[in-house]
């Protein structure tokens, strides 16, 4: 069936010899694959060139190139918060409060600390909700695969969604960690250069970078284009009509831009992908300086495909709202770029989305497999467990495939999933190593608080938020209520609510039960103990790992 594109074969056959290419990559890296640890966190021997491309490419995904295009075309700026502004956030903030004890620790996964650190229980709690919010992420990135299959082709989304599932499993299941490396560096190469060429052909369709840098409403929703607050209610400023944040006003609208930050910027803290990157570098240093490198230049390479979406607005303000979402960067390639670069460009993309699925596979896989396997088969050893990872491999693809299938979104996918993180983990994970009251009630009752808070709140916010998204009057926006937009701004909102409560039901848990149950100290994959100190990412000349805690040998760093 033809595609949307007269060159569409042409990028098709492109896309081919991509895929034949990570495949290669996958099998040459599954020769280096002895032990779990290889497997899970490429035998922690990456350096920082490779540590920084893999953190870069893992997250820089479709949630930030055609989601992050398509929210800045609807909503300019404000619809960006989120990724890539709160993301970059998100890298700072690791590099230098938790990276250096993470890579210290020298775990496998990140439910290793959970278990350690507190208990079985809120490890069991920890993998459940990390697996969910990793799948969530993998399907995001399996709704743009599709939707660039899709388009080029002709064929049913659903099947080429399906298409690129296969794909990802096949050089997860080879490589592990180490293929997973080697990919995202080389797609890191890619997407850098195909977003500039992209930005390059576009600046001139906007009139130039004054024309861009305007504050102009130049966006579907007629905001502020570069709004980085809430902007003054209209009643008090009669000539701005784009009142607030996401038009949501008072309290209500700074909760929904605090959610914003938050979402990512916190949420993806206690995520797995982005600790198995600090993890796998070859001391604190690399773990620390990769997570600032990356940091700078997502939020750099990042801007990119946002300035792209507010520059095709410019073009052609006609869209609806699913192509607007899903498809800008599409049609700024097959509209603007010649049949070279086009293919170039698509091969960016696909990089970019391929980069954070497979990572975030191998992610879920790594949890489910070493540790949840454990809960049922105490006795595993080296072997089992890394069996078990790699048989994990197609099942949580599966279960990523059907999400996608059943949403069909990118952007609010990607984010829902780090917010899910962020109202269950995030107070557990910081209080494991900056609180030494810290207990397993007061865990679990932060994860399970967390998450009653944000349902509960979602449920009161609901009302309110179908009323605002009622006859928008939007192309493709339903009459009526528009359901989705409803539910996702509900939940976003809810989340500053939820976070607060896992923050009260931590500290007076924790407080009230320390008889009962005493804290646990911090400790390494050992079992030695690990004291907080040295734990800020900076180090004097010379310094490496830090110089207290338990032994680590040469080889473990």
């Amino acid at each position: 069936m033809a595609g949307a594109y007269e060159y569409g074969n042409w990028v098709l056959i492109g896309l081919g010899i991509y895929m034949v290419l990570m495949l290669f990559v996958g099998w040459y890296a599954s020769k280096k694959i002895t032990t779990t640890t290889d497997y899970v966190v490429a035998g922690r021997r990456l350096g920082v060139f490779f540590c920084t491309g893999t953190l870069f490419a893992t997250w820089f995904g479709s949630g930030t190139c055609m989601g992050g295009a398509g929210n800045a075309y609807i909503f300019g700026n404000q619809g960006v918060i989120f990724d890539p502004w709160g993301a970059a956030v998100c890298l700072l903030l690791t590099g230098f409060f938790f990276a250096r004890l993470m890579r210290r620790g020298r775990f496998i996964t990140l439910v290793d600390l959970f278990e350690l650190r507190y208990g079985k229980s809120m490890g069991l709690f920890s993998t459940a909700s990390l697996s969910i919010a990793e799948m969530g992420w993998v399907g995001a990135q399996l709704v743009a695969f599709g939707t660039i299959i899709n388009y080029f082709s002709g064929i049913p989304l659903w099947t080429g969604i399906s298409i690129s599932t296969l794909i990802l499993v096949v050089y997860t299941y080879l490589g592990g960690m180490w293929a997973v490396t080697l990919t995202d560096v080389f797609q890191m190469i890619i997407l850098m250069v195909g977003m500039a060429i992209m930005l390059w052909v576009a600046m001139p369709l906007a009139g130039g970078w004054e024309a861009v840098f305007s504050n102009d409403p130049n966006n579907m929703m007629g905001i502020n284009q570069w709004s980085f607050i809430p902007t003054p209610e209209a009643a008090a400023n009669p000539e701005m009509e784009n009142a607030g944040y996401m038009y949501y006003t008072g309290y209500v609208g700074w909760f929904y831009w605090i959610a914003a930050w938050l979402a990512i910027g916190f949420g993806s803290i206690p995520a797995q992908d982005l600790m198995q990157r600090v993890l796998s570098a070859k001391d604190e240093k690399t773990a620390s300086y990769s997570s600032y490198l990356a940091g700078l230049l997502y939020v750099t390479v990042g801007m990119m495909p946002v300035v792209i979406g507010m520059i095709y607005f410019r073009v052609n303000p006609d869209l609806s709202i699913d192509d607007a979402l899903n498809k800008i960067l599409l049609l700024m390639a097959v509209e603007h770029l010649n049949p070279f670069f086009a293919v170039l460009f698509v091969s960016a993309l696909v990089a970019a989305l391929m980069s954070s699925s497979d990572s975030a596979i191998l992610a879920a896989s790594s949890i489910i497999g070493y540790n949840g396997y454990k809960y049922f088969n105490p006795d595993a050893d080296e072997h089992q467990t890394l069996k078990m990872t790699k048989i994990m491999v197609p099942i949580v693809t599966l279960v990523s495939l059907m999400l996608a299938l059943y949403f069909q979104v990118i952007y609010n996918l990607m984010v829902i999933a780090w917010s899910l993180l962020l109202v269950s983990l995030f107070v557990p994970y910081a209080a494991a190593y900056f609180w030494k009251k810290a207990n397993n009630y007061g865990a679990i009752a932060a994860f399970w608080g967390g998450l009653a808070v944000w349902i509960t709140s979602y449920f009161i916010y609901l009302p309110m938020t179908k009323e605002a998204n009622t006859d928008l009057g939007l192309k493709g926006a339903e009459t009526g209520i528009y359901f989705d937009w409803a539910m996702w701004d509900s939940l976003y909102i809810s989340s500053v609510w939820a976070l607060v409560g896992s923050v009260v039901f931590m500290v007076v848990v924790s407080l009230a039960t320390q008889r009962l149950d005493a804290p646990k100290p911090l400790v390494d994959i050992d079992g030695t103990p690990m004291p907080v100190v040295n734990w800020m990412g900076w180090f004097k000349k010379g310094e490496t790992d830090a110089p207290v805690g338990g032994s680590v040998s040469a080889a473990d760093r």
